[in-house]
């Protein structure tokens, strides 16, 4: 794994682990802001949604991040494990 790509990952696992839940926070005062909102407040309802779309796709985007280390990390596992089993024939 390149250094780039660990620093990557260490960093998506830090911000999840210490202000993932800011994320969700932020979501859901945004959220709260669409559905308080009035009729006649269609630029703020709009704006609040992008925002928390946005938060959304940030934090889903850290998670895709680890989630596929993780499976590649287990996929090469599987490989040396049958690469062992293979050769010890």
């Amino acid at each position: 794994m390149t250094t780039d790509r660990e620093h990557q990952l260490r960093r998506a696992r830090e911000v999840l682990s210490e202000a993932g839940w800011l994320f969700d926070d932020f979501v859901n005062a945004e959220m709260r802001k669409v559905l308080m909102s009035r009729p006649d407040e269609r630029e703020l309802r709009e704006e609040a949604w992008r925002r928390a779309r946005v938060a959304t796709e940030m934090k889903a985007g850290l998670e895709a991040l680890v989630e596929a280390h993780e499976a590649d990390r287990r996929l090469q596992e599987r490989r040396e494990q049958l690469k062992e089993s293979r050769d010890g024939r």
